[in-house]
């Protein structure tokens, strides 16, 4: 006697329908080369939409989001610079910028403009 597999539902373009990774791994080779072949193409713009006004939101915010990474535009930008200081020194400043919530390079800035401000 024979145990027959069982077939996973399919959707109006014939392809496998699965909920979770476990369901996708359990697919055939064939099922999972035609879901992959589904979905590494080019998409015609007849299956596409405008976004809703909420995804619009959405992607507007990731959009201002992704411009924000990294460090923040301050005066002419900035500029890496390596400095030697003495292990001791390093050490207390860094204990100190961890209790007080700053970066080191910002730490070191306000010190800098600290000691020019006093000219």
């Amino acid at each position: 006697m024979r145990h027959r597999k069982k077939q996973p539902k399919r959707d109006a373009d014939d392809l496998p329908v699965f909920q979770s990774g476990e369901e996708f791994d359990a697919l055939s080779a064939a099922d999972k080369e035609k879901v992959w072949k589904y979905y590494d193409r080019v998409i015609p713009k007849s299956e596409s939409r405008d976004p809703t006004p909420e995804e619009a939101a959405l992607i507007e915010k990731q959009r201002r989001h992704n411009r924000k990474v990294g460090h923040p535009k301050i005066g002419k930008g900035t500029k890496m610079v390596a400095v030697t200081i003495e292990k001791g020194l390093l050490k207390r400043a860094d204990a100190y910028a961890r209790r007080h919530g700053i970066k080191r390079a910002r730490m070191i800035a306000q010190g800098l403009q600290l000691v020019m401000d006093r000219e």
